[in-house]
């Protein structure tokens, strides 16, 4: 492995100049961050369009940056026969894990599955190491004909190339030629086989749970801020199926923590490199205190953590602000690409110079990009402002001769889907689409519905979601469930029978109840609240249905199964509680004895979830397991 010096100036890229004939939109709008994320609501900001831009104006610039930087005259996307193809920062003639892993979380967003398996293709057999010590992690640098300039790794090619497979498996499946789902498990699970023999180490560091800068004894020392996208331990916490959500979920905590560290309080820098407790990292006598390439990619991932999960909302506004009063102060068109973290220019040793062109201060439009997307943000009339320098700004070689079709090329690219609102999260689909509503639900057509062959209950009359914030499900205990389930969040909640259409008022919301059959014996109601356009993470859900008999079934039990917890009533009476973090099994929780009546049984269930797909299963079954079929179900 390199030095960390040869490192740091290989890794940590340069970039250039902006240019232009400012236009700005015929109207402008004040800008107002949201407060919710797209876990929880499943919508995104077109920030553009917001400031007037028309919603064709948008599409076609973000398809044209797109191309410039994957078939333009400065392309940085080249294939390799038929089925392979790199990404090559071109200015330090070489290929990257940091750029392969980019050029496949941009075609997952773009839906080009083309490019996606080319780039994994070329990745898989020249980068990753298939056996021995680094099994499972990739040669971070080749040659552009997949000679390996170095075989170690560097931590934040890992990050996304995981985060990209995930979302490529959710997106197209894993029966289409590349089991994405097996091969983003394969890096995870392989990293946590690592325990320091032969040096090679895991990708979160186990006393810390941060991310390292390269997974060795040397760069498992301390970390990069711009690797640390807590986002992204969102996403694998609910779709990695790795068994460590818990684990994941507290990296994403901590990761926010560091965050808070590592960032100067005024000036709102980040030094490159840092020790895991945001204290400045020496090397030999060098104190690495300055903020350079790496660094320009941290505003754009504290903005894509606020705009997918919102869950440090007050730091990260004030983040935001700070971060883009700092840069206006230096001139919105003249600011430099690195600084000190107090403000204060680099001197010549700590300026970094840029693949072969000399050492210089730039005035960067990948900077410029990153900086931009930080008006996610914010609320102050100057983020106005950076996104119409970015919309204007040409990528271009600047004076000195200096052009990175590379970095430069890339970060443009990702705060162009990030402001237009699609950068996103990529939740399991069908088809390569966000299923329908129709998928899994149906009107209820008939007055009466009968138990399916299994016995389950399919006809449901549900409301559409409460608000229920929740990072995470470890904290469901009995004590927490109880309150969460008998606080009132509308009147008469635990006697109320709703018709299909009724509505509820809970604080400012007014919320529809649907009546639904379920096309599968498990009814999916996190497909429910995303087909109806409704909030899908944190969430409580009411589900009631009428069980109609012709004689008293004495003798039966509620067998219920529900992601995450649940608690049911039937005729008013607590029945079940399913406490805790849990996936929907059938039949995973079972009543005590209990009767059902001759004539009308109303049985009540409310499910709550943080970060997970939310669905239940429920029937009813004897005294020897077998389902109970011998009544009717409506919702009359």
């Amino acid at each position: 492995m390199k030095n960390v010096k040869h490192i740091l100036l290989s890794i940590i890229i340069a970039c250039p100049l902006l240019g232009a004939n400012a236009a700005t939109p015929d109207t402008q709008t004040h800008l107002v961050p949201w407060n919710k994320g797209a876990f929880q609501t499943n919508n995104y900001r077109n920030l553009f369009v917001e400031m007037g831009y028309s919603k064709k104006q948008v599409d076609n610039k973000l398809n044209e940056v797109f191309k410039e930087v994957f078939y333009g005259p400065h392309k940085v996307y080249f294939e390799v026969g038929d089925s392979m193809a790199y990404i090559s920062d071109i200015k330090n003639h070489d290929v990257r894990t940091e750029g392969m892993s980019y050029g496949m979380m941009i075609a997952v967003q773009f839906d080009r599955k083309d490019i996606f398996d080319k780039i994994w293709r070329w990745s898989k057999k020249y980068m990753q190491h298939q056996n021995g010590p680094r099994e499972g992690y990739f040669a971070w640098s080749c040659k552009t004909d997949g000679t390996r300039n170095s075989e170690g790794s560097a931590s934040d090619g890992e990050l996304y190339y995981i985060t990209s497979l995930i979302f490529a498996a959710n997106r197209w499946g894993n029966d289409t030629g590349i089991n994405y789902r097996k091969e983003a498990q394969k890096i995870i699970n392989c990293s946590f086989l690592k325990n320091g023999e032969n040096d090679i180490m895991p990708l979160i560091d186990k006393q810390t749970n941060l991310i390292t800068f390269t997974p060795d004894k040397f760069g498992g020392r301390f970390t990069d801020p711009s690797y640390h996208i807590p986002a992204f331990y969102d996403v694998w916490s609910r779709w990695a199926y790795d068994g460590r959500t818990d684990f994941w979920q507290k990296a994403a905590a901590v990761s926010r923590e560091y965050l808070h560290k590592v960032v100067n309080n005024v000036t709102a820098l980040n030094p490159d490199i840092s020790n895991y407790d945001g204290t400045p990292l020496r090397i030999r006598d060098y104190v690495m205190n300055t903020f350079r390439y790496d660094s320009w990619r941290v505003p754009a991932n504290i903005a894509l953590d606020y705009q997918w999960s919102c869950t440090d909302m007050k730091w990260q506004r004030e983040y935001g602000e700070k971060i883009q009063n700092f840069f206006y102060s230096k001139g919105i068109n003249t600011f430099v690409d690195q600084y000190n973290v107090d403000g204060t220019l680099p001197n010549e040793k700590e300026i970094l110079a840029a693949g072969d062109y000399p050492k210089a201060l730039r005035h960067s439009i990948g900077l410029l990009a990153t900086t931009a997307t930080a008006s996610l943000m914010c609320s102050h009339n100057i983020s106005n402002e950076f996104v119409n320098a970015l919309w204007n700004a040409k990528h271009e070689t600047s004076p000195d001769g200096y052009f990175d079709a590379y970095y430069d090329g890339l970060l443009r690219l990702f705060a162009f889907m990030q402001l237009s609102g699609n950068y996103r999260i990529i939740p399991p689909m069908h088809d390569g689409k966000e299923p329908q509503l129709e998928t899994y639900f149906s009107k209820c057509k008939t007055r009466d519905a009968a138990p399916d062959d299994d016995g389950f209950i399919r006809r449901w009359t549900l409301l559409e979601p409460i608000d229920k914030p929740n990072v995470s499900n470890a904290g469901f205990t009995d004590s927490y469930l109880r309150d969460a389930f008998y606080h009132e969040y509308f009147k008469n909640q635990q006697t109320f029978v709703p018709k299909d259409g009724s509505v509820v008022k809970i604080g400012n919301n007014k919320l529809t109840w649907h009546s639904m059959d379920s096309k599968q014996y498990n009814v999916k109601l996190f497909r429910l609240a995303s087909g109806l356009g409704k909030q899908t993470y944190g969430v409580l859900f009411w589900a009631v249905t009428i069980i109609d008999c012709k004689e008293d079934i004495p003798n039966a039990r509620l067998a219920v199964g529900s992601n995450s917890a649940s608690m049911w009533w039937l005729n008013g009476n607590e029945t079940l509680l399913l406490s805790g973090d849990r996936r929907m099994v059938k039949d995973d929780c079972v009543s005590q004895r209990l009767t059902l009546h001759k004539g009308r049984n109303i049985l009540r269930g409310v499910v709550i979830n943080g970060p997970g797909m939310s669905n239940f299963c429920a029937r009813f079954v004897d005294e020897s397991g077998k389902p109970i079929k011998n009544y009717t179900i409506n919702n009359k």
